[in-house]
């Protein structure tokens, strides 16, 4: 099967779009950084765990694309890329729970039940996608190519039959 090239650098240049474009724009009204504010981190984390879903998108187009395209190298490097992501987002969202309960005392009683249950829901969603960034990460370096996956088809003999003239030719998996 050719691959069309063009159609896979596009598809490349999408996922990278998919990737940055929500982190870009969720970050900028986050600047200026204030890492040593617990408030602040909280808010962050809590903030990027709302646009993961579109990010991650993006990097299972570029491991799909390159596992249809037989681009090896790349389904390593995005794989790669995806475990790093992976172990960043988890000391981030033990960073998150440290700081949580930081924070929670300087909320006032009556709006730490909401507090509370919006953190708890970005942390579920900072554990799934942990979760599937590793299942990604973990896609880059398993599975054949398509190319790898049609070496394992042979061509076979098979004897003529009667309902069936001449020599006849069928391919089998193995």
């Amino acid at each position: 099967m050719e691959t069309n090239k063009q159609l896979v650098r596009a598809g490349y240049l999408l996922s990278a779009a998919l990737f940055f474009i929500p982190l870009i724009d969720a970050a900028m009204p986050l600047l200026p950084l204030q890492l040593g504010e617990p408030r602040w981190r909280w808010g962050v984390i809590g903030q990027f765990s709302n646009v993961l879903l579109v990010p991650m998108l993006g990097l299972l187009l570029a491991i799909a694309l390159a596992t249809l395209s037989d681009g090896r190298r790349v389904k390593r490097v995005v794989g790669t890329f995806c475990g790093i992501l992976a172990l960043i987002l988890t000391a981030m969202s033990v960073s998150f729970v440290l700081d949580f309960f930081q924070v929670r005392t300087l909320v006032p009683e009556n709006m730490r039940h909401a507090m509370t249950v919006a953190s708890s829901t970005a942390l579920i969603k900072n554990i799934l996608a942990i979760i599937t960034l590793a299942l990604l990460s973990r896609a880059g370096f398993t599975g054949p190519g398509i190319s790898a996956a049609r070496a394992h088809v042979r061509t076979v003999d098979t004897p003529a039959s009667p309902l069936i003239g001449g020599d006849t030719r069928s391919t089998r998996s193995e």
